[in-house]
């Protein structure tokens, strides 16, 4: 409650949350996050320990209307934790969010991913650095942004991509053939 109204960052990183409370521990932060109405960016980089609990953050932060900017690095491949459906469950909710960033969390068959972007969400930036994406991958992502008209930066550092996946990229994004492209 002493946060409410008054903070618009949260970082919560780097903690280890008590196995024997970490349902309450998940329950009150996710409360904390829904109610504080001027939160705008939201920063989690811890391991998340199961389905249950990275839904109940990614509902807290779609919940609250005033957030933008959810960060989620390295806290997915840990424990089993599906990284890619609490990110196509962030790009789909309807929400506006400007940014998102899911790096180091071992993203890999982003299929479902690349489908949500083809739905051309308000996301203006996406970053997904650091996670083990592939050349088929880089043809899936450069597939959506063929029809995605709101994504300006796209950040796809420390991945396996080749050259061939970034001309793949490139190709999508820059088509020098005509005036119009």
């Amino acid at each position: 409650p002493a946060m409410e109204g008054k903070v618009i960052v949260v970082n919560i990183c780097g903690i280890r949350f008590p196995g024997t409370d970490v349902a309450e521990c998940y329950e009150s932060i996710a409360t904390s996050i829904r109610r504080n109405h001027t939160l705008e960016h939201l920063t989690w980089g811890n391991p998340i320990s199961s389905e249950d609990h990275a839904d109940l953050l990614i509902q807290s932060a779609i919940n609250n209307r005033s957030i933008k900017t959810v960060w989620m690095d390295n806290c997915f491949h840990q424990n089993g934790v599906d990284g890619c459906r609490a990110l196509v469950y962030l790009l789909t909710c309807g929400k506006p969010l400007e940014e998102i960033d899911f790096g180091h969390n071992g993203l890999s068959g982003i299929d479902d991913v690349a489908a949500a972007l083809v739905t051309n969400p308000q996301l203006e930036s996406l970053g997904m650095m650091g996670n083990e994406l592939n050349d088929r991958d880089a043809a899936l992502i450069a597939r959506a942004l063929e029809q995605n008209t709101n994504l300006q930066y796209l950040q796809l550092r420390r991945n396996d991509i080749t050259a061939a996946g970034f001309e793949t990229l490139q190709a999508a994004i820059y088509n020098p053939s005509s005036l119009n492209a």
